[in-house]
């Protein structure tokens, strides 16, 4: 009889009450905190309120400003012909730890051939299927 009177002592009520607020307080941090990522990730726009404390017509004139942002349409070229870096690459025999120049290189032949495909409607479609076709295989 004393050995169960020993296991329902005060401490240990204490103990198991304490672990198991613990553990609902890490479980309601952790299921608010998913919810809340796939909330922001579902919505489109800042995930922090911009303009929070402005006046109305600031936060209008902001949320106009920012709807504008997704119709810019600007993809920078990444190497000139004359860059620099181009010259090393031609002159040095190691061409490994270059390999991001090439992928440069790719990007601009993409941005480039992709303003002749929008310039040429009827040979657009021919070599979009080429490219379709060759990527696959």
């Amino acid at each position: 009889m004393a050995s169960g009177s020993n296991w329902l002592s005060g401490v240990n009520v204490v103990l198991v009450m304490a672990y198991g607020s613990l553990v609902f307080v890490l479980l309601f941090i952790f299921v608010k905190r998913q919810i809340m990522r796939f909330a922001m990730k579902s919505r489109r726009g800042p995930h922090v309120p911009v303009g929070h404390n402005a006046p109305k017509d600031l936060k209008e004139e902001i949320d106009i400003r920012l709807s504008r942002v997704q119709d810019i349409k600007y993809e920078p070229q990444l190497l000139a012909d004359d860059d620099a870096r181009l010259l090393q690459l031609e002159t040095q025999g190691n061409q490994s730890c270059y390999n991001y120049l090439y992928r440069m290189k790719a990007l601009d032949a993409i941005r480039t051939s992709d303003r002749v495909l929008i310039c040429c409607p009827d040979w657009s479609a021919v070599a979009r299927s080429w490219l379709t076709t060759t990527s696959t295989s």
